[in-house]
């Protein structure tokens, strides 16, 4: 279906999210990306319609019920899993549908993709380069196939770098991230600096560091995989990368525009993100934000 045969009826994009309740009204992420999808259809008179759904199969219920009941112009599929069912769904129900994702993964489909391994060696890097040899990291889900290209990416960045790495799994909440955070310093051989893979987890962290009597980043440095005001604000500012998330999510809209369009080969490229150190990571004063 494209726009000169959707005929001004159908005036909704469809974008459904699969996590946690709880997380989505407090996680800038999906605000920011929200606000970017919403600001480039509206420029073309179309509304984006979000569904918060609990699971993969939830998520296929409803772009079936969408497909069937004609609700939608087009659709947004995020968080790929591997062998993600969603994939083939659109191309079957042939549903114009942009991938936030690498063309790799997403074949036949546009796509919209991040640096996720390029981003993760900058974060090593970085850490490394101050001294730090331990180094641990509170994940997203790992069911997802861009929390699996961070994994592997951290791993063979610290063995690059001589660095001793260590993984703890939650679910971009913050009660978890404090969970995660509690079980990295319990770990034998206590990380000196910590990746966050959000700023949510990130703050969290700063809270069971705090209680536990550790000084930041004296004691233990801190990092978010992305960045807000609420790093920006927090005691004391977080180090983040800036991902521009209004940007991204306008990237995602055009892609989806020119699949309603007609293109069949949409793929495009973030910009990568920019480091903001701040106060949390070990930096020198000229260095710091």
């Amino acid at each position: 279906m494209t726009r000169s045969q959707i005929g001004g009826t159908v005036t909704s994009v469809g974008l459904c999210l699969h996590v946690p309740r709880r997380r989505v009204p407090m996680e800038p992420f999906w605000m920011d990306v929200i606000r970017g999808i919403e600001d480039g259809l509206a420029a073309h008179e179309l509304t984006l319609l979000v569904q918060v759904v609990q699971g993969i199969e939830d998520e296929v219920a409803t772009l079936e019920r969408w497909a069937r009941d004609g609700n939608v112009a087009g659709v947004v599929v995020a968080d790929l899993v591997p062998d993600d069912p969603r994939l083939d769904l659109v191309r079957q129900l042939k549903i114009p549908a942009v991938v936030m994702g690498r063309a790799e993964d997403s074949a036949g489909l546009a796509t919209v993709a991040a640096h996720d391994a390029e981003t993760m060696n900058r974060a090593i890097d970085f850490l490394a380069d101050a001294g730090h040899d331990v180094i641990g990291r509170v994940t997203g889900p790992q069911r997802y196939v861009h929390t699996q290209l961070r994994s592997e990416s951290f791993v063979a960045a610290g063995e690059r770098r001589g660095v001793h790495t260590s993984s703890v799994e939650s679910d971009f909440t913050s009660g978890s991230g404090a969970r995660a955070t509690g079980e990295l310093l319990e770990r034998e051989g206590t990380p000196t600096a910590i990746l966050y893979d959000n700023d949510v987890m990130a703050l969290a962290g700063l809270d069971v560091l705090a209680a536990r009597g550790l000084s930041i980043p004296g004691d233990v440095a801190v990092m978010a995989w992305d960045d807000s005001v609420h790093c920006q604000l927090a005691h004391p500012p977080v180090t983040a990368f800036n991902h521009d998330l209004q940007s991204m999510g306008l990237t995602v809209a055009n892609a989806l525009l020119r699949v309603l369009d007609g293109d069949r080969d949409v793929h495009e490229q973030l910009a990568p993100p920019r480091l903001i150190e701040r106060e949390s990571t070990r930096v020198s004063e000229s260095n710091a934000e």
